[in-house]
């Protein structure tokens, strides 16, 4: 199966981010979200999105937890495209363990050491942390947070090629209500049917199957016209729910995991 990117145009809901910033960071973003393809009765299919983390001098892919628990894939069905080689590397063939969360929707697969690691990581460009920097991501308070993923319904598949149209989502965060019944730790984004491109035309947002595990990162210093700013990653993207918002796990919460990675 051949991986076909198709261009995209960022997403804004009701945040005001100007073109020349939302095309700049999607552009750096979309160099970091990696698709997460399964194989199904000799079928490869898309599956999920993902983020490489470099981590005490190891690598890691982060992604949700709920794809290895509800019967959805195995590790030796799991692959990621390598665009410019034209052809998938299976993560059986670098994988030293999965590691997931007991109660978060958070999952790391640390990659060991080799020629396919090195073929991810020429292709996706892995995002340097510290584990004891986690514990800082547990304050999100940014008025501005962008989602990068790969939708199933911006998918095509011609004979043996994906045709694949990633969706850059600005939004801002949605509280839940009070005495509303939900997760107070996770992070909720607004997520509406209609949102404004940055090319100034109104339209659906797609449906986000497909976009679970993609890293949702914080944006600070964004100022008006100006596109330098500063991307932390925030927290994992793991459900979503139509004209209403998308929910996300805080990175943080997986601090423990990343302090195993040796």
């Amino acid at each position: 199966m051949l991986w076909q990117r198709v261009d995209t145009e960022p997403l804004d809901i009701d945040t005001g981010v100007t073109p020349a910033s939302a095309r700049a960071i999607a552009s750096a973003l979309l160099r970091r979200a990696v698709p997460l393809l399964v194989r199904r009765d000799g079928r490869v299919e898309p599956l999920a999105t993902a983020t490489l983390y470099r981590i005490a001098g190891r690598v890691v892919l982060v992604t949700c937890r709920h794809i290895f628990e509800d019967g959805t894939a195995t590790l030796g069905d799991l692959a990621i495209p390598l665009p410019a080689m034209h052809r998938l590397c299976w993560l059986a063939r670098c994988a030293r363990r999965v590691m997931v969360h007991p109660q978060r929707d958070l999952a790391l697969v640390e990659l060991a050491s080799s020629a396919a690691r090195d073929a991810l990581l020429r292709a996706w460009q892995p995002v340097p942390i510290e584990a004891d920097a986690l514990d800082a991501t547990d304050d999100l308070a940014a008025s501005v947070y962008v989602l990068a993923g790969w939708p199933y319904a911006q998918m095509r598949r011609v004979d043996e090629i994906v045709y694949a149209r990633p969706v850059v989502v600005f939004a801002g965060r949605r509280a839940l209500a009070s005495g509303a019944a939900g997760d107070a730790a996770a992070l909720r984004l607004a997520y509406s049917r209609v949102a404004r491109r940055t090319d100034g035309i109104d339209v659906h947002a797609p449906e986000l199957d497909g976009v679970s595990g993609a890293t949702v990162w914080e944006i600070r210093g964004l100022l008006d016209g100006a596109t330098a700013c500063v991307l932390r990653p925030a927290a994992i993207q793991c459900a979503f729910k139509h004209d209403a918002y998308t929910r996300a796990e805080p990175i943080g919460q997986a601090r423990d995991l990343m302090k195993r990675v040796r």
